[in-house]
């Protein structure tokens, strides 16, 4: 006579998910406390990735502005900054009013001085960021929009320094200039 085995599957439904997944199978027979707390782990794991909390920000609707700047029919905005386990997210969204493509040839982040003195350096440090998501998608058509979401990890920024953000066109001029303050950054919301 031959065995039969039976299975457990542990299902969660979420209505609107962020991201799908499915938790390794459990046998009956071998299913424990320290198996389940593992399975749940994972989900909790996975659920506050950088890859999903990304994802997360980039579908909500709510765009606090903190900075926006313009060139030509090209405009870019700076929205709320959010906070995760030392990790800093925030969404950009890059409009084009033109009907000529904007190719984006690179995005720099870095900290620098607010104002300076007559014949004085100015310092600046540049930024890596952790995450990006949207990406993949270097062009904003023309008469369209396109959303980004960065994470960088976090970083000291006193009160006479700021957080600069440059996107730059490809063999273009339509460069877009982004400035967070101190106060901005401080005031980030805390994602649950």
């Amino acid at each position: 006579m031959k065995a039969l085995k039976f299975w457990m599957l542990l299902l969660l439904y979420i209505i609107q998910p962020i991201a799908y997944a499915q938790d390794s199978v459990i046998s009956l027979s071998n299913a424990s406390q320290s198996s389940d707390y593992r399975v749940e782990k994972d989900t909790y794991e996975s659920i506050y990735s950088k890859e999903n909390i990304c994802k997360r920000i980039y579908g909500q609707r709510n765009f606090n502005k903190v900075d926006r700047d313009k060139s030509g029919k090209i405009s870019a905005q700076l929205g709320g900054f959010q906070i995760r386990d030392n990790t800093l997210y925030y969404k950009v969204k890059i409009e084009n009013r033109s009907n000529i493509n904007y190719d984006i040839d690179f995005i720099r982040f870095y900290v620098r001085d607010l104002e300076t003195a007559k014949r004085t350096v100015t310092q600046e440090r540049e930024l890596e960021t952790v995450h990006s998501y949207g990406t993949g998608n270097n062009t904003v058509e023309g008469q369209h929009s396109e959303q980004y979401v960065f994470a960088l990890d976090k970083f000291p920024i006193t009160k006479d320094k700021a957080l600069i953000m440059e996107v730059y066109e490809k063999n273009g001029g339509r460069h877009l200039y982004l400035k967070a303050k101190q106060s901005d950054i401080e005031n980030a919301s805390a994602i649950e």
